[in-house]
C-alpha cells in the first residue's frame, strides 16, 4: 500500500513545480523576445538594402513587408516610415540616373513614389498615438513628421507624380495618368502639412498646380472615371483656385463638369448645375446656348425661349440667338414671332446663308401648315387658302435663292431651292438646277 507523502516530500515537489512554470515562462519570453528582435532587423534591413550603392529595392520590400504584418511592429511608426523610404530611396536613385540622361522606367518610379506616400501617411498615423511612461505621462513619436516633411517637400518641387503622369498619358492610360496626378495634387491635403502649417506653407499652389488639377480631371473623364472627374473639377472652383487658377481652366472645368451629367443621362443635375454656371460665368456664351440646346432637344420650348430672351438681354448684338428663337417659334406654330426673330438676326447679320435658309424654311413651314389644314375645304373655301398658302411659298424664295448665291458650292442649299422652284412650278429654273 502507497504511503502519503510526508510534508517534506510535498514542499520539495512543489518547488520543483514552480520552477519548470518558470522555465516555461521565460522560453516563452525568449521566443516572443526573438521574433521581435528578428522583425526588427527586418525593418533595419529594409533600410540598409535601400541605402546601398547598388540597391536592391525588391529585397527590401520583401524584408519590411513580413514587419509590416506582425503583431510586434505592425503598429510601430518607424517601420511604416522605412516602408515609404524604401520607395523614397527608389525615387532617388532614378532621379539622379534620370538627371544624367539615362532611361529609366517612369512606371515603376511614379509607382515607388506613390507607395511611400500611402507609407507615410500610415506612418503619421501612428506617430500620432502616444505611448506612455510608467507615470503615465503621454509620449508623442517627433522623429516620423521631422523625417517625412521635408521629403514630401522634395516630391513636390521635383513633381516625379506629374512626370510618370505625363508618361501614362502618353502610353495610352489615361487612369493611371490620374492617378499619379491627383496623388501630387494632394501632397499639400496631407494631415501632415495640415499639422504643420508652416511646412505647408512652403508648397506653392500657382497657377500650374490648377493647369495640373484640370489635366487630373481630364484624364479621368477620358477613363470614365466620372466621379474622379467631378471632385477634380469641383476644387476648380475653390476661392483660392478663383485666386491663382487661369480662368480658361476654369470655365473648362465647369464645361466637362456639365459634360459628365450628359453622359450619365442625368439632365436633372446637368439643368441645375448648368444654370448656376450662367449666373457664375455671365461673360461665356457657352453655358446658356447649351442650355438652351438642352430645352430644346427635350421638348421645352418655352424654357429655351426664356433662356434665349435672357441671352439676347446679356449680348444682344448675337445673331445666332435670334436664329435660335425664330426656329424655335416657328416648330411650335407662332410663325409671324418666328419671321420677326429671323429678320433680327438676319440684320445683324445679313450674309449668313444658314439665317437665310432658315427664315425660308419658316415661311415653307407656314405653307405646308397652310395647306393641311386646307384639305378639307370646299372648293370655295380652298381657292381662298390657296392664296395665302401661295404666297408663303412665293416668301420663302427670296431667301433661298440669297443663301445659295452666297455659297453655291453648298449642295443643302441648292436642293432646297431646286425643291422650292418645283413647288411653284418653275420648270426652267428647276431644271437649271438639276444635276
Amino acid at each position: 500500500m502507497n504511503q502519503a507523502p510526508t510534508a517534506r516530500e510535498t514542499l520539495k515537489l512543489f518547488k520543483l513545480l514552480i520552477n519548470m512554470k518558470k522555465s516555461i515562462f521565460l522560453a516563452a519570453l525568449v521566443l516572443i523576445s526573438a521574433g521581435c528582435f528578428a522583425q526588427k532587423a527586418n525593418v533595419s534591413k529594409a533600410r540598409s538594402l535601400s541605402d546601398a550603392e547598388t540597391p536592391d529595392f525588391e529585397a527590401a520590400r520583401t524584408a519590411i513587408s513580413e514587419a509590416l504584418e506582425n503583431e510586434e511592429t505592425k503598429d510601430l511608426a518607424n517601420t511604416w516610415y522605412v516602408a515609404g523610404y524604401v520607395g523614397y530611396k527608389e525615387f532617388d536613385y532614378n532621379n539622379l540616373k534620370r538627371q544624367i540622361g539615362h532611361n529609366i522606367d517612369y512606371e515603376k518610379w511614379g509607382a515607388a513614389v506613390f507607395e511611400s506616400i500611402e507609407y507615410w501617411n500610415k506612418a503619421y498615423e501612428m506617430a500620432l498615438i502616444p505611448t506612455y511612461d510608467k507615470k503615465g505621462k503621454a509620449k508623442y513619436d517627433t522623429r516620423t513628421p521631422k523625417n517625412v516633411l521635408p521629403k514630401l517637400t522634395e516630391y513636390f518641387t521635383y513633381q516625379p507624380l506629374i512626370i510618370a503622369g505625363f508618361n501614362a498619358y502618353e502610353a495610352q492610360n489615361p487612369s493611371l495618368a490620374y492617378d499619379m496626378f491627383i496623388a501630387h495634387l494632394n501632397i499639400p491635403e496631407m494631415k501632415i502639412f495640415q499639422d504643420n502649417p508652416e511646412e505647408a506653407a512652403t508648397l506653392l499652389r500657382d497657377t500650374s498646380y490648377y493647369t495640373c488639377l484640370y489635366y487630373a480631371g481630364r484624364f479621368a473623364y477620358e477613363a470614365k472615371r466620372y466621379d474622379n472627374a467631378i471632385a477634380a473639377f469641383q476644387r476648380m472652383n475653390s476661392e483660392h483656385a478663383a485666386a491663382n487658377a487661369l480662368r480658361k481652366e476654369i470655365i473648362f472645368a465647369n464645361e466637362y463638369i456639365y459634360q459628365v451629367y450628359m453622359d450619365q443621362a442625368d439632365t436633372v443635375k446637368a439643368i441645375a448645375f448648368i444654370q448656376d454656371c450662367i449666373n457664375n460665368f455671365p461673360e461665356e456664351p457657352w453655358f446658356m446656348q447649351n442650355l438652351i440646346n438642352l430645352y430644346i432637344s427635350s421638348g421645352q420650348e418655352d424654357k429655351a425661349i426664356e433662356y434665349l430672351d435672357i441671352a439676347i438681354n446679356r449680348e444682344p448684338n448675337v445673331g445666332q440667338y435670334y436664329n435660335s428663337k425664330g426656329s424655335i417659334l416657328a416648330r411650335i406654330g407662332r410663325f409671324e414671332e418666328s419671321f420677326a426673330a429671323f429678320a433680327k438676326a438676319i440684320e445683324l447679320e445679313p450674309n449668313n446663308a444658314l439665317f437665310l435658309e432658315s427664315l425660308g424654311f419658316a415661311y415653307v413651314d407656314l405653307g405646308n401648315k397652310l395647306n393641311d389644314d386646307a384639305a378639307y375645304y370646299d372648293a370655295k373655301e380652298y381657292a381662298k387658302a390657296k392664296i395665302e398658302i401661295d404666297k408663303a411659298f412665293q416668301n420663302a424664295l427670296p431667301y433661298f435663292e440669297k443663301a445659295y448665291e452666297l455659297e453655291p458650292d453648298n449642295y443643302d442649299f441648292k436642293r432646297s431651292l431646286r425643291s422650292l422652284y418645283y413647288r411653284l412650278g418653275m420648270d426652267d429654273k428647276y431644271q437649271a438646277l438639276v444635276d
